[in-house]
């Protein structure tokens, strides 16, 4: 900002969330010739230690590609890979109108119009033109049918690295899931963790997609199932992400992408996405374990995966079915 003058910083504080890299929200003011300018910004800095290691560079590039697309996301300003600045890499972005919610705490009046959203905004995820959009750097299979086999190597790869100790169900899962390849037609921009909690809301409306950290090019049916993760649900609310049910998900999901749901596909992903879960869980334990991280989240997600290696049992049981 080289015609700025006068700067100046204030409302500094760190916003709670975020799983790989640490956010920071403050507002910013300063002078272009006689007037006075600001907005609200967020930035983005690596963690000394998180859950899961991603690529800055990717989550900001798809916040650059992802605009004017009609998936709403905050325009980006500054990547800057250098530590000196902050002990630490970090990027800024604007700053959207709206809080982080889940479907525990949208009200009823709102869910609706909200699970509409959701379900429109995924819908163009997916549509989106990723080769024109400059994303072939994502990371992808040679072919849409290479996706699980792509998939299944990233995870396995890092539960083997982060276990500290034997995982029976994991190993348990991975087996399943090789024998149970579903065979995609179609590669797409995958966010990845979409969930509602990683979207801001306002009024009703959904004003941003967030946390594309875990992004890639695959199947589509991926985020169609990690939608209807158990772990996205609160108890005694059998609403996929505390929303809607999973016939009405699927229906409209089904509207707005023109795209049949593939039920087995969405299976097969849902178990891929509890393993997916787990393993992000254990590099949590395994940072605090080593020191690298003070955060008492870390230690407790460990803890969690129970629950998560029992819906994995029932999933690729006999008797699991779907729900």
């Amino acid at each position: 900002m080289p015609g700025a003058r006068e700067l100046e910083v204030s409302q500094l504080r760190r916003v709670a969330g975020g799983a790989s890299r640490e956010t920071w929200a403050f507002d910013a003011t300063w002078k272009e010739g006689k007037a006075r300018a600001g907005r609200g910004y967020i930035l983005r800095r690596d963690p000394e230690a998180s859950l899961l290691d991603t690529e800055r560079d990717i989550e900001f590039r798809v916040y650059e590609a992802m605009q004017g697309s009609g998936v709403p996301v905050p325009e980006v300003y500054w990547l800057e890979s250098d530590p000196q600045w902050l002990d630490r890499p970090f990027f800024v972005m604007r700053r959207l109108e709206g809080d982080a919610s889940t479907g525990a705490v949208i009200g009823n009046s709102e869910a609706a119009a909200i699970a509409q959203q959701k379900v429109e905004i995924l819908a163009r995820i997916h549509a989106f033109d990723w080769k024109s959009g400059g994303l072939e750097k994502l990371r992808a299979p040679a072919t849409a049918a290479g996706s699980p086999d792509v998939e299944i190597a990233h995870w396995e790869g890092i539960m083997r690295e982060e276990a500290l100790e034997p995982q029976p169900v994991l190993e348990m899962a991975l087996a399943w899931l090789k024998a149970n390849r579903p065979t995609p037609e179609r590669l797409t921009v995958v966010h990845g963790d979409y969930r509602t909690g990683n979207l801001l809301v306002n009024g009703g409306k959904i004003t941003g997609v967030l946390d594309w950290e875990m992004v890639h090019l695959g199947d589509p049916m991926e985020d169609v199932a990690w939608v209807c993760l158990r772990s996205w649900r609160w108890a005694g609310d059998a609403r996929v992400g505390g929303l809607l049910s999973r016939e009405e998900f699927y229906q409209g999901y089904e509207a707005a992408s023109g795209t049949p749901i593939d039920r087995d596909a969405v299976h097969f992903w849902e178990v891929l996405g509890n393993l997916k879960v787990a393993v992000i869980f254990l590099t949590g334990a395994r940072s605090f374990v080593e020191g690298r991280s003070k955060d008492a989240m870390h230690a407790f997600t460990a803890h969690l995966n129970a629950d998560i290696e029992a819906e994995t049992l029932r999933l690729i049981s006999h008797e699991g079915g779907r729900s």
